[in-house]
């Protein structure tokens, strides 16, 4: 108990393509937070994300921002997200738990778009059914390159990341972690600026993940199309209608808000339809179905109540800082846009 009470914090990095997100953790009885901090990315030009020059700028900042020191934590878990770091659960004929890594590598290539040999793959055994003669294996594999490239960022801070994770699984320790006890399904949309992720975690059912190139962006250029205006101009209302103490008042009738609510429905809640009725036939979808939405849009006040409208289930907004609590929350604006941070930053090793 002891040693647990005096461990060293953890931190969480999520290095986004808009934001960059630091969370560092104190392990020990009521887990909490000793720092949290979000630094803004500049503009990506093109179809091209931000350099890595400005990334690295970014992680410094958020470091002196939280108040932290990378270098006193007592480890570093990075996030990787994208369309080619891939999270499935998969089924193999029963063997051995030693046997599995080897026998991964060539069952792999029926379940990645990409050469095994050019991935990193990692697996975790789910479950062994002697009776069914399977094992249930969760694989994670994301290309060498995508890989590299991440750790390159940490590397011009002299920071080596102890753990490398998912943003799927992640997000999906986020919401189990965040249920207060709560042993029922676990539904989470973590809407980033170019892409979504939808994570969903039964007991006894398959895990299911799934990415979607719809975002933040995308509601912004919403709005923008509406209003005919510059899309910065367009992105400046939507931060300032999620802003914890909006100059205005926010109203779902507007033209702006209108905009976002047809863009939500036409992208992305079509998707998450059609994403359950596809887990539908993996396993058993239970009818007690809540969805809880992340990210920084998920600070656009009532889009819970908009989507629980669309979907026909309970949607609530996930804030892991509000969970937490601590002074820490005084430093940064909002929390949904830290679920994953939050997820990478309990992944101590």
């Amino acid at each position: 108990m002891r040693a647990s009470l005096v461990a060293r914090p953890w931190a969480g990095l999520d290095l986004g393509t808009y934001s960059v997100k630091l969370l560092v953790l104190q392990p020990g009885v009521g887990m909490h937070r000793v720092g949290a901090a979000e630094a803004v990315l500049p503009p990506a030009v093109g179809e091209t994300g931000p350099g890595s020059d400005a990334v690295a700028r970014a992680v410094a900042e958020c470091v002196e921002r939280s108040g932290a020191s990378l270098r006193s934590v007592r480890g570093v878990t990075i996030g990787i997200a994208g369309p080619d770091v891939i999270v499935k659960q998969i089924q193999l004929p029963l063997m051995d738990e030693s046997e599995v890594g080897p026998a991964l590598r060539f069952e792999a290539r029926k379940h990645l778009p990409f050469d095994p040999q050019a991935m990193v793959i990692d697996f975790q055994v789910l479950g062994r059914y002697v009776s069914e003669r399977r094992v249930e294996v969760l694989l994670a594999a994301v290309t060498r390159e995508h890989l590299d490239r991440h750790l390159a960022l940490l590397d011009r801070l002299d920071v080596a990341a102890d753990i490398v994770d998912a943003a799927p699984l992640a997000l999906a320790n986020a919401a189990l972690h965040g249920g207060g006890g709560d042993r029922g399904p676990r539904l989470l949309l973590d809407i980033g600026h170019v892409s979504s992720h939808l994570a969903l975690h039964q007991r006894g059912e398959p895990f299911f993940s799934r990415r979607f190139e719809f975002g933040g962006r995308h509601l912004t250029q919403a709005i923008a199309d509406q209003l005919q205006v510059p899309f910065a101009e367009a992105e400046e209302w939507k931060l300032e209608a999620g802003a914890e103490e909006p100059g205005f008042r926010v109203d779902w009738t507007g033209r702006e808000l209108r905009a976002v609510r047809q863009a939500l429905e036409r992208h992305l809640v079509d998707e998450i339809r059609r994403s359950l009725a596809f887990y539908r036939t993996l396993g058993h979808l239970a009818e007690s179905l809540r969805l809880q939405v992340s990210g920084a849009t998920a600070r656009l006040p009532g889009i819970d109540a908009q989507l629980a409208e669309m979907l026909g289930f309970p949607v609530t907004v996930f804030d892991p800082l509000a969970e937490l609590g601590g002074a820490a929350r005084a430093r940064v604006a909002g929390g949904p846009q830290f679920a994953q941070a939050y997820g990478l930053a309990l992944r101590t090793s």
